[in-house]
């Protein structure tokens, strides 16, 4: 949806409550027989996974490229990509997880040593900020909308009620990490966002 918003194309959101299961209802069963999330319909064609979501979205509707102009973009840019899936996803899903399901305290250790990896990416996001704007340059790309979830995803289950005593380090974000506090805030600034924010996550 911020791929969209960015290339202002417009479309129709369609949200589905996983707390009644109905990425598993036979509705949408029908148009993505995985039953799981994003899912982009456009005319008879149908796309599921984020990845493969953007790299259509860019075929498709190539004006404001978010995949890179020249071979040296798109290989940066699908390096952070790629990066974002393996250093930043998924072991902030080993953090957020548990802290969702209201086990922070009882796996509190487990929870300490799975954010360890995700401060070292946190840093090195920090540093490539130094001196621009966005993740790959003057311009948001597909590396800024597919990392900003995910950052928005930790500092959500940072900030829950009870997990103070975790100390997790990572909220308020501009005390540790200034730079992405201030990209976060150019991505919330962009025409579209509040329709791409998911709205449970207010």
């Amino acid at each position: 949806m911020l791929a969209l918003a960015a290339k202002e194309i417009s479309y129709e959101p369609r949200r589905l409550d996983n707390s009644k299961r109905e990425q598993k209802s036979e509705s949408f069963l029908s148009i993505n027989p995985r039953g799981n999330v994003p899912t982009l319909v456009d005319g008879e064609i149908t796309v599921r996974e984020t990845n493969a979501i953007l790299a259509y979205i860019e075929a498709a509707y190539p004006d404001t490229p978010l995949l890179g102009a020249n071979p040296a973009q798109v290989a940066e840019i699908w390096q952070i990509v790629c990066e974002a899936d393996d250093r930043l996803r998924t072991p902030i899903g080993n953090v957020s997880r548990p802290i969702f399901r209201g086990r922070s305290m009882e796996l509190a250790a487990e929870i300490k040593e799975f954010i360890r990896p995700v401060y070292q990416e946190l840093a090195a996001l920090n540093s490539s900020l130094d001196d621009r704007p966005y993740l790959c340059g003057e311009t948001l790309t597909a590396a800024d909308i597919v990392v900003y979830p995910a950052l928005m995803q930790l500092l959500r289950c940072a900030t829950k009620d009870g997990v103070e005593a975790l100390e997790l380090k990572v909220a308020p974000l501009e005390n540790y990490y200034p730079n992405l506090a201030a990209w976060a805030q150019r991505i919330e600034t962009m025409p579209g966002y509040i329709e791409a924010y998911p709205p449970h996550w207010r």
